[in-house]
């Protein structure tokens, strides 16, 4: 079983180091277990109790750390407390046990007091995710003149696989603002966690239970490359837990493919993940190139060895593009298209007017140029390779756009005008693309 170590530690600077090196402190300053790592006290230490960490038994460094799940993302707080000293910092760092000179998981800053710096004191990113990283402090988070207790917060996500036992080493470092390094003091402390328990689960897969993601009535059963589909079935993760994708669980700016020890498999690919629920899961499709017949897996443990328990295989068919609308669905539950005023950004929730402008939202509008591989955020547009046609109550509407929506992996939108001689009404809406259309039973209203 591999381990994993962690490293913190917090180092106050005095005012001359802090503005040589303002952006944090250099890397390998730990005071961790690692190769060629060295420990604050170093430089700073104290007349008193000189140098070495814990000298002084009335200031102390203290974190918590919760068992971790594959791919789990946690927050870890960091806090440095002493009675007289009036300036902090803090560096972490991770590897595992079985070969300390390797990063474990990943770090992200969550404001303006902490940041990220890797092994070449550049900020992240760092050029690989192997490369040792160092969450440390800003200049504004050695709060100069502050009385501690003083906390950071940074976020870690937890290794794609099951490394076994984690082992957190903090250090920190409390000066008293003398712009010196004289009177100041170091604290170390080490936690160990193992992973959490592995989900006691069994996932299924409920027969048809693959479905555009729009959720049409009737849904669209089949599947196309990069597209958001929906997987309904049952133990997919603990009863009445869920698992939001966040900023956080990206992987190299991409959404991850594991979120909360749970992966989706489709014709042999991972699917990227928005959602994880016990009896729900939504995805981005892979990046197909074939099409026909494929399976589906929900897996379970993900990436834990040994542990890992797949559900049935549904075969879906995999085709060039899956046209599904989004809704906004009221209280009546009836299928109003997801669409917004494209020039006062505005929701239709009511009523269009005829020449509005629209962005309306699907996904399943298959290969766009430039192409984007499944799991990035497009920074920006990208017109699907296949004209898209649309009509409102049977009317063909001008369409301007349509590709990518920015920033959001598997969205599409559509923007066009409402036409100019729609009547008054719930009109049905129909886009079509590669002789493909959405289903019926959209619609969008529409008031003169």
């Amino acid at each position: 079983m591999r381990k994993l170590v962690w490293s913190v530690c917090v180092s106050a600077f005095s005012a001359v180091l802090l503005w040589a090196n303002k952006d944090g402190t250099q890397p390998r300053k730990t005071g961790g277990p690692f190769p060629a790592e060295s420990v604050c006290s170093e430089c700073h230490s104290h007349r008193q109790f000189g140098t070495g960490p814990n000298r002084d038994a009335s200031g102390s460094i203290d974190f918590a750390v919760q068992s971790y799940r594959p791919g789990e993302t946690q927050r870890i707080t960091v806090t440095v407390n002493h009675p007289t000293q009036v300036r902090w910092g803090f560096q972490m760092s991770a590897r595992p046990a079985s070969n300390l000179t390797q990063q474990a998981g990943s770090f992200r800053a969550t404001d303006a007091n902490a940041q990220v710096i890797c092994d070449n004191d550049t900020p992240a990113p760092c050029r690989t995710p192997e490369t040792l990283q160092f969450p440390t402090h800003t200049l504004a988070g050695t709060r100069r003149g502050t009385r501690g207790p003083v906390s950071w917060t940074i976020e870690w996500t937890a290794p794609s696989t099951n490394v076994g036992e984690i082992v957190f080493a903090a250090g920190g470092n409390a000066a008293n603002g003398n712009d010196l390094e004289s009177d100041d003091l170091v604290y170390t402390k080490t936690v160990r966690v193992s992973a959490g328990a592995v989900l006691d689960l069994n996932p299924r897969i409920s027969q048809n239970g693959v479905v555009g993601a729009g959720l049409s009535n009737p849904p669209v059963r089949n599947v196309a490359a990069n597209g958001i589909i929906s997987i309904f079935g049952e133990s997919f993760y603990p009863a009445g837990q869920n698992k939001l994708v966040s900023g956080t669980d990206l992987v190299n700016g991409r959404l991850p493919e594991n979120l909360g020890g749970v992966c989706v498999e489709i014709g042999g690919q991972r699917a990227r993940m928005f959602h994880v629920f016990p009896t729900q899961l939504n995805v981005q499709a892979p990046s197909l190139t074939a099409t026909g017949q494929v399976p589906v897996e929900v897996i379970v443990n993900c990436g834990v060895t040994g542990s890992e328990r797949r559900s049935n295989r549904e075969t879906v068919t995999v085709q060039a593009v899956a046209p599904d609308f989004f809704y906004f669905r009221g209280a009546d539950n009836r299928p109003r298209v997801a669409a917004i005023n494209a020039v006062t950004f505005a929701a239709i929730t009511g009523a269009a007017r005829p020449d509005d402008i629209l962005a309306i939202y699907s996904t399943g509008l298959g290969r766009t140029n430039p192409a984007f591989e499944a799991g990035v955020l497009p920074p920006g547009i990208g017109a699907t390779v296949e004209p898209v046609t649309v009509t409102i109550g049977g009317i063909q509407a001008e369409v301007l756009y349509a590709g990518v929506a920015p920033g959001l992996a598997g969205l599409y939108q559509i923007n066009l005008r409402v036409p100019a001689n729609a009547p008054n009404g719930d009109l049905p809406i129909v886009a079509r693309i590669a002789g493909v259309s959405t289903p019926e039973g959209a619609f969008l209203a529409v008031q003169r």
